[in-house]
């Protein structure tokens, strides 16, 4: 029942982080680039330019509306969907070396959330605490312990260890976030997406998954069932 709890909260945060996380790619590519087709055109050509870039925003830097505060919005809700994940994607409390990293992942998580959502505000670029050291940690941490969790995750929690990994910032540097210019119209909506799927893959496991039937659990069932037939023959 507990684990079944936690899995629902975490599906549903990360559903949340998901869909802010897609408006924000709203404010930069909405009446400027089409989903599919029309990359060459002026404003959209325009709008891929890094200079509109707010995962994370650099010098230099234009804001485009409220992408900037929505996407940190969604990494602070990232940050604690993170919280419970080990637990909703295993079943299990993580070990040490997994528990220091997860508490890493989701202090950097946090950190660079609130310095976009800081950016967003001011209209500037705000370094987030820590500065490249907490930027680092918070693009390889997160993909590297989901893999983690993924190599022992089963069913529906391995979907959204998957998912996960896919809407990381770094799988996404190295695959759909590259565009024909700079950077690729709607990605961060790609990622919001892969992220509400996680969440829904969780509420997955939550609503379908069963109790495991473990070695142990055979043996119960097997002397019951031979006690049973013990006593109808006497």
């Amino acid at each position: 029942m507990v684990l079944r709890v936690l899995r629902v909260v975490t599906g549903v945060l990360l559903g949340v982080s998901g869909a802010l996380m897609y408006a924000a790619s709203g404010q930069r590519w909405g009446g400027a680039c089409p989903w599919v087709g029309g990359v060459d055109d002026t404003l959209c050509a325009l709008r891929q330019d890094h200079l509109y870039d707010f995962l994370a925003p650099t010098l230099p830097w234009e804001p485009v509306g409220a992408a900037a505060q929505l996407a940190g919005w969604s990494l602070l809700v990232l940050a604690l969907a993170s919280v419970p994940l080990p637990w909703a994607l295993l079943g299990r409390r993580p070990g040490i070396a997994s528990a220091v990293a997860l508490l890493c992942a989701v202090l950097a998580i946090g950190a660079v959330g609130i310095a976009i959502v800081r950016s967003g505000l001011t209209g500037s670029v705000v370094e987030p605490v820590g500065a490249d050291v907490t930027l680092f940690v918070w693009a390889l941490v997160p993909p590297v312990l989901l893999v983690r969790f993924a190599v022992a995750s089963r069913g529906w929690p391995l979907g959204a260890a998957v998912t996960l990994i896919l809407a990381t910032p770094l799988v996404a540097s190295f695959s759909y976030a590259i565009g024909p210019f700079d950077a690729q119209p709607w990605w961060e909506a790609v990622s919001g997406l892969l992220t509400a799927t996680a969440g829904l893959c969780l509420l997955g496991a939550a609503a379908f998954s069963g109790r495991s039937v473990t070695p142990e659990r055979r043996v119960v069932h097997a002397s019951a069932a031979l006690a049973g037939g013990e006593h109808d023959l006497g």
